[in-house]
This record gives C-alpha cells, structure tokens and sequence, in this order.
C-alpha cells in the first residue's frame, strides 16, 4: 500500500476513534494536515470521484459513468447518511413509487452535485443536482440502488482550521478507478493520471 494511502487511512481510523492521531513514522509529524479519504471499490461504472466539502464556494460530490455505455440514474441514491430518509437524493429526479423517465449518465461523463442542503419538493420533479443534505469535515458519502445496495462510498476526514488547505478535493486517481488522493480539484473534468 502506498505510503500517502497508509497515512490517509491511519488519519481515518484515529478519527473514528476521537483521539488524535498518531504518526506513522518518525518522518512524519502528527496531526496530519491535509484530507485524507478512503473509498469502497465501487461494484458498478457508476463511481464518487470526487468529493469538495470544503471549499471557498458550495460543496460539491462529482459522480463519474467509467464505463463505455450509458447508466440510468434512476434507481440510484446519493445520500450522506443512509438512516435518514430525508438525506437521499434521487438521481433519476423522482421519488419512488413515481415512474422515473430515463436520466442516462452517458459513457465517460460526469455529474457534479451541489451539496447545498437543498430540501426535497414534497411533489413533482426533484432537481438531482442539489443534494438535501451539507457535508461535515469529517463524514461519508454513498451511491446506494433502490434496494439499499451500496454501489460506492467514501469516507473522509478534512483538518480543521487553521491548518485546512483551501482550494483542495479528495479525488480517485487515476480518474474513476484509484485511491483518494488530496489534488486541486477538477469539477465535471478528469481527475489527474498520479498521484500527486
């Protein structure tokens, strides 16, 4: 395991036990002061590559269709906390039991979501680019089908001030496929080819 995922993932881990963390070598000192991210490895094309909860403007999650063939978005859910029904949002714009119109996600294309608290319509159309619920600097992120299946996920840690860099995502690198990595971020676009 590369040694900047190793750190990302002891960042992680000491978070979720509420001490600080520790460092992993003498050469590095502790508390780390970048974000750090681990996501799932994602069980379809349709994948979290890129996540910005803190940056100078609303935060934002891009989805990224890896594969070579359109994805319909209805039937998936982004959601920041599966146990809360009012934090789904419906990719497909509609909430069951309403028929969902297609909504493909074409080959290779990207979809960038304003994490803005944005609340649901109670009815008609839901706008699947403004999520219904604000991300922490500490939290996690899931695409879930309409069963509850988990299709990809992320967990992450951001420092707090005054070290918390500005300007900075946590990105899969390669694009749609890698670790996550803290790069400058790359809204709608591809991510970079290393890691930084």
């Amino acid at each position: 395991m590369p040694r900047r995922a190793l750190l990302a993932l002891l960042a992680l881990l000491a978070a979720a036990c509420d001490e600080p963390p520790a460092a992993a070598d003498a050469g590095v000192d502790a508390p780390i002061d970048a974000p750090a991210g681990q996501g799932s490895e994602a069980t379809t094309d349709l994948v979290i590559n890129e996540v910005m909860p803190r940056g100078p403007g609303s935060d934002w999650i891009e989805l990224h269709n890896r594969g070579a063939a359109p994805i319909d978005l209805c039937g998936y859910f982004l959601t920041d906390a599966s146990d809360r029904l009012d934090h789904y949002l419906p990719l497909g714009g509609v909430l069951p039991p309403a028929p969902c119109p297609p909504r493909p996600l074409a080959a290779g294309a990207y979809l960038v979501i304003a994490i803005d608290d944005t609340p649901l319509p109670t009815t008609g159309p839901i706008d699947p680019t403004h999520a219904p619920f604000s991300l922490a600097a500490s939290d996690q992120v899931h695409v879930l089908t309409i069963d509850g299946a988990n299709v990809d996920g992320v967990s992450y840690l951001y420092p707090r001030a005054p070290s918390q860099p500005a300007d900075v995502s946590l990105a899969r690198v390669p694009d749609g496929a890698g670790l996550f990595f803290a790069v400058a971020p790359t809204p709608g676009a591809a991510n970079p080819a290393v890691a930084p």
